[in-house]
């Protein structure tokens, strides 16, 4: 393995013959490298806190001012993430060793030092200090996104069926951290009892197909006994063998999403199964397009979807829209109001009907208008029926009329001529008889006025009974 290039090295060491022959075996290993060396503790502490990185440092076990154990604890904790290689005689080999549970990276022997081993031990040392910089690294990036996410990161050691997490199982789910059990079945029982047999199957394939990414949703239970719903991603690690052996991955509350998927649902089969007929236009780009119409609009129009879809809605309303009714529309089509219209619409195939239009706009988050929504319905039964009132009114107010003026004229006659043989008292029959043909003709006429009222009214009472 080559030796990675080396800029400052770090020899703490009170022995002068040893300094001096370490420092030549380095030089014969490294070039271009500056070779600092301290005989004390506190020499060593001053090179360590002037700001100076060092790739390595070798270090004496016994200095005038510290040694021992306390020696090399002060060492690790000033070094950091800086490889420490001990020196050490045979007397101290034993000891040596246990430094490496301290944090030292290696140990060399003063007497049995050789290049190659200097070179090896310097290099592993770098390496591994090099890697533990990364693992570290990744770990503070790993802890900032536990925090950052409100997910449920998980590590499941499926053999000693283990399954530990971050704090997304408390903050999410509400439980205490005491309450959170790292055994595979506290995880289980949490699963929803309709959601377990599919989780179980699904997992199952997986481990028998040896397919490595997992990803499902199903409700896990929460500490106050609700469930939430959670999109789980999971990624699987196979042995030599390919068996899984460990499982990590992240749940995703997805509560809201489901809630807001089930209104959506809900929504949708309001509007398709809706017998008013809907249909919703674009605004996008300052255009009016169709881009949405439901059954009831193509079965009331006759229209296919195909022929609806990125046309403007204005082509199919308003075949005889008067003028006041253009109007409103064009107002609520400029001020993004809303209004209803009552129009004469045409289908497909030229039939006309009479139709109640609402115009309704729809806004997004930032308040901006993007849709139009128009629900129509077919009032054509209803405007009929109105019609026919009016057309019954109308004869009735005939009715009335004929009640009040021509009834009135011969009635008129007839006690004007009742009046005047009253007055006569004694007069011949003859002298009469010209009287009493004009209140016959008068009843006659009266009679037949009242006949035509009669039958008039029996003709409006048949048309309102139908």
């Amino acid at each position: 393995m080559a030796t990675p290039r080396i800029e400052n090295l770090l020899i703490i060491e009170d022995n002068l013959g040893d300094a001096i022959l370490l420092e030549e075996y380095l030089s014969e290993i490294t070039t271009g490298t500056t070779i600092e060396r301290a005989s004390t503790f506190a020499e060593a502490k001053r090179f360590l806190t002037s700001g100076v990185s060092f790739d390595a440092m070798f270090l004496d076990l016994s200095l005038p001012d510290n040694s021992g154990k306390n020696l090399v604890n002060d060492i690790i904790q000033l070094a950091q993430l800086t490889p420490v290689i001990v020196l050490t005689g045979y007397s101290d080999e034993k000891f040596g060793i246990e430094t490496l549970s301290l944090g030292v990276s290696d140990y060399l022997i003063k007497d049995n030092l050789t290049l190659s081993q200097l070179s090896k031990s310097l290099t592993y040392s770098i390496e591994r200090k090099r890697i533990e910089k990364k693992l570290i690294h990744s770990n503070e990036r790993y802890e900032i996104l536990a925090k950052a996410t409100s997910d449920t990161i998980w590590d499941w050691n499926i053999g000693k069926k283990k399954i530990v997490s971050n704090q997304g199982i408390t903050r999410v789910f509400g439980y205490k951290e005491e309450e959170v059990l790292d055994s595979e079945m506290w995880w289980r029982e949490k699963i929803h009892p309709d959601d377990y047999g599919h989780l179980t199957k699904t997992l199952a394939a997986n481990f028998k197909k040896g397919i490595p990414i997992f990803q499902l949703e199903y409700r896990f239970r929460c500490a106050d006994g609700s469930y939430k719903y959670v999109l789980d991603r999971g990624y699987m690690i196979l042995d030599a063998n390919n068996k899984p052996v460990r499982m990590i991955g992240a749940m995703q509350d997805i509560t809201l999403k489901k809630e807001e998927e089930e209104k959506m649902r809900l929504l949708e089969s309001v509007i398709t199964n809706a017998t008013d007929a809907i249909l919703i236009a674009d605004t996008a780009g300052g255009d009016n397009t169709i881009i949405y119409v439901n059954e009831a609009f193509i079965k009331m129009t006759g229209y296919p979807s195909e022929e609806l879809i990125g046309a403007n809605p204005q082509a199919f309303l308003g075949s005889e829209l008067d003028d006041e009714e253009m109007q409103k529309l064009e107002e609520s089509l400029n001020t993004w109001q809303s209004c209803n219209l009552v129009l004469v619409n045409k289908k497909k195939d030229g039939k006309k009907y009479w139709a109640n239009v609402s115009v309704t706009p729809v806004s997004d988050a930032k308040g901006g208008f993007t849709h139009w929504i128009y629900i129509q319905r077919d009032v054509s039964d209803r405007k009929s029926y109105l019609q026919s009132i009016e057309e019954q009114n109308k004869r009735l107010k005939e009715i009335a009329w004929m009640q009040s003026h021509i009834v009135r004229a011969p009635l008129a006659r007839i006690m004007g001529l009742a009046s005047l043989l009253s007055e006569q008292g004694n007069t011949s029959e003859m002298d009469n008889l010209p009287l009493i043909e004009s209140i016959s003709s008068s009843a006659v006429e009266l009679d037949k006025i009242i006949r035509q009222i009669v039958q008039k009214t029996e003709n409006v009472q048949n048309q309102t009974a139908e």
